[in-house]
């Protein structure tokens, strides 16, 4: 399978919730309750804004319990982009402030749950299943298309300006 393959391949079998339009596609695998996945969504998210990059945010529930519920609620919102980002923003103000992020979360009783939340539940594990399957196991990861060669692999946190020297080397 060729790099394009897979970079298809993920395209149709990965949930995500894709930010911005404009520059290379990157995929970032995010659990809300890992600090470094958020420092890695305030890098990014500047360069979306700047038109520098497209981010498809891969959400998985590995680090702590209450992961499953919380990813569920952002995927099941009516807007799942606003409903990351309005997670986002609570996790760095509990970071900020040294409080934990009071996250809005689906239940994680399967007897109790919606069709939707199950759905949504579905959906993630089948990201974590190709976290495991791929062999990535911390987080926060990016996987990218790189212009030549195979698909390109960030584990953990990137500085903004050592992304944006990468930028011109992604597809």
């Amino acid at each position: 399978m060729t790099p394009s393959d897979l970079w298809q391949l993920m395209g149709k079998k990965l949930t995500y919730i894709q930010e911005g339009h404009r520059g290379p596609v990157v995929y970032d695998f995010t659990d809300t309750n890992c600090p470094f996945c958020h420092l890695l969504y305030v890098v990014e998210a500047r360069l979306i804004r700047e038109g520098k990059l497209t981010v498809r945010y891969v959400p998985v529930a590995i680090i702590k319990p209450s992961s499953m519920p919380e990813a569920a609620a952002i995927l099941q919102a009516d807007n799942p982009a606003a409903a990351l980002q309005k997670a986002e923003d609570a996790i760095d103000k509990g970071m900020k402030t040294g409080k934990p992020a009071n996250l809005v979360r689906a239940t994680d009783a399967i007897g109790k749950a919606s069709p939707k939340t199950i759905e949504a539940i579905k959906k993630i594990e089948g990201n974590n299943v190709f976290l495991q399957e791929v062999g990535i196991d911390d987080l926060p990861d990016i996987i990218y298309l790189p212009k030549k060669g195979k698909l390109g692999l960030i584990t953990g946190l990137i500085s903004e300006k050592k992304l944006t020297e990468m930028l011109p080397q992604m597809q």
